[in-house]
């Protein structure tokens, strides 16, 4: 797939860079229109003759009557030509950007990642510099504290996450049974589809050997690609303290070298606004999906469900997914409970009730906290899932929202790029 995906868009990229490179064929479908118009007034090539001689009549170029009327001039085969290779420009500076974004995947992502982090952590780090505490001792602190944090959770979890993984055949097994008044009409297709193939089948015939396909074992898929995890994790720790560390160090070079002195303090105002702005979504959306967390465990705890912490984990990661981590916390969280409780009542009981607080903190406590501004398109946010997930995998679907955010929130603050802004508005 991606050896198609690559000449598609090798050869996608070559017919653009031909039709920029040489705009005769563009200038000939031009000349065509222009020598010998349709006489269908609702041809399309008649329409573009008719609105071209309205326009130049309008600015005073051309007069009806004159011999603009129903041809077009050399300026207007010139200005199309034009378009098609703005056109083509843009749709090459597009893709080149997407075949940049993928096949540079792993030195992307882990960038991205450090800018998300720090942004993340920087009010932490601001905050305890309010004691006196230096930028660099203020940074290890919080780095340090986040890993610390993240370790525990990986710890305490691994364990657990192994053994629900294993048993996750036996749930299946045990919903077919709970939904087996369901399964009769399907069991009388299969039983009549294999009378058909036995009446069917050829006499004398070599019997069909039946092929068995051995997985990898679950540990192996994990550590086979431990090394080149380990080395991204590492990475993205190191930059995002130094990230934390510079400071604003990038935007006072930045200042330095712009000439006059309101452009220095217009640039200065829109990059803090953004960095405000991406940190203040940043923080509180992590804080929500950690309460949803927080929740998921103490429903889990209290319904009698084992491994509670676990399934608070799962929750708030995923949350980080709108709608697909959502619908994937509710199916894992049924299945648990299958595996748990003997009913269907008791086994819905916690998907159902997390269900409600999901559709709660997405309705009610996130147009709260983060105001209606920060809201996201739907639509956009499912098109950047599918669009990063595309590119960088399972990270890129964690990070798709907040890119998208941070992507919104610069938009909002460039004057040319605010229709852009309101598209990814809620």
């Amino acid at each position: 797939m991606a050896a198609i995906g690559t000449a598609v868009l090798s050869n996608t990229i070559s017919i653009l860079m031909w039709v920029y490179s040489d705009p005769r064929p563009v200038r000939a479908f031009v000349g065509r229109c222009r020598d010998s118009p349709p006489t269908d007034p609702r041809s399309p090539q008649r329409q573009l003759v008719t609105n071209s001689t309205k326009s130049l009549t309008s600015v005073g170029e051309a007069k009806p009557g004159s011999e603009f009327e129903g041809r077009l001039d050399g300026d207007n085969i010139s200005l199309l030509s034009g378009i098609g290779q703005s056109a083509a420009l843009s749709a090459i500076g597009i893709l080149a950007t997407l075949c940049t974004l993928y096949f540079a995947a792993s030195l992307l992502v882990p960038i991205a990642s450090a800018i998300l982090l720090s942004m993340l952590l920087s009010p932490t780090v601001e905050y305890i510099m309010r004691v006196r505490v230096p930028r660099v001792l203020a940074s290890a602190i919080v780095v340090l504290l986040a890993i610390g944090l993240l370790s525990a959770g990986i710890v305490a979890v691994a364990g657990p996450a192994r053994s629900w993984i294993e048993k996750a055949p036996d749930s299946l097994h045990k919903i077919e049974r709970m939904l087996v008044a369901l399964k009769a009409p399907l069991d009388a297709i299969k039983q009549t589809t294999d009378q058909l193939r036995e009446v069917t089948k050829p006499g004398g015939g070599v019997e069909p050997q039946d092929v068995h396909v051995v997985q990898p074992a679950f540990t192996d898929v994990v550590l086979s690609g431990t090394p080149q995890v380990a080395a991204s994790i590492i990475s993205v720790i190191i930059l995002a303290y130094l990230l934390l560390v510079s400071g604003d160090v990038f935007l006072r070079k930045l200042v330095t070298v712009i000439p006059t002195f309101r452009d220095k303090k217009r640039v200065v105002e829109i990059t803090r606004q953004i960095e405000t702005d991406i940190s203040f979504y940043l923080l509180n959306f992590t804080l929500i999906n950690i309460g949803l967390g927080i929740a998921a465990t103490l429903l889990t705890f209290l319904l009698g469900i084992p491994n509670p912490m676990l399934w608070g984990v799962m929750v708030t990661v995923l949350n980080f997914v709108p709608y697909i981590g959502a619908l994937t916390s509710i199916g894992i969280l049924t299945m648990v409970g299958v595996q748990t409780f003997d009913d269907l009542p008791h086994a819905l009981a916690a998907p159902a009730i997390m269900l409600l607080l999901i559709a709660i903190a997405a309705e009610i406590i996130t147009p709260v906290v983060l105001g209606r501004g920060l809201q996201l398109n739907p639509v956009a946010i499912f098109i950047a899932i599918l669009l990063w997930g595309w590119l960088w995998g399972l990270v890129g679907v964690l990070l798709a929202v907040p890119l998208l955010a941070s992507f919104k929130i610069i938009c909002e603050r460039v004057q040319p790029l605010h229709p852009i802004a309101e598209f990814l508005t809620s």
